[in-house]
């Protein structure tokens, strides 16, 4: 008979599986920020006219890329927690907080510039 302790992995490992997914995600804010950062500028193009500017058009892949992250980190925020792994689960819970605000402001952009 195994007991509730022994079901749940080690707290050397939850911590380790945290710090390392802690980079990942951080990785994959910043390059989310940065396709953020670039599409903002290139909406702001001083190179055409007004009315030869063309019209980028409503684009459901920019919108699919802006949650793509924090639908990822919103299941493994839950699959953390579902393996009894509590570092792991509230690192991944602080960074689906920072996914979805800057999911926000990118759909937002998105948005603006169609």
């Amino acid at each position: 008979m195994t007991s509730a302790r022994s079901a749940r992995p080690s707290r050397l490992t939850d911590i380790v599986v945290a710090l390392l997914l802690a980079v990942a995600d951080a990785l994959a804010l910043a390059g989310i920020g940065l396709i953020m950062a670039l599409g903002g500028m290139a909406s702001m193009g001083d190179g055409w006219p007004e009315a030869q500017r063309p019209h980028p058009g409503f684009s459901f892949s920019g919108f699919a890329l802006a949650w793509t992250i924090p639908a990822a980190l919103a299941l493994s925020t839950f699959v953390h927690a579902s393996l009894r792994m509590p570092v792991t689960a509230v690192v991944q819970g602080l960074f689906l907080i920072v996914g979805i605000v800057l999911a926000l402001a990118e759909t937002y952009m998105l948005v603006a510039i169609s």
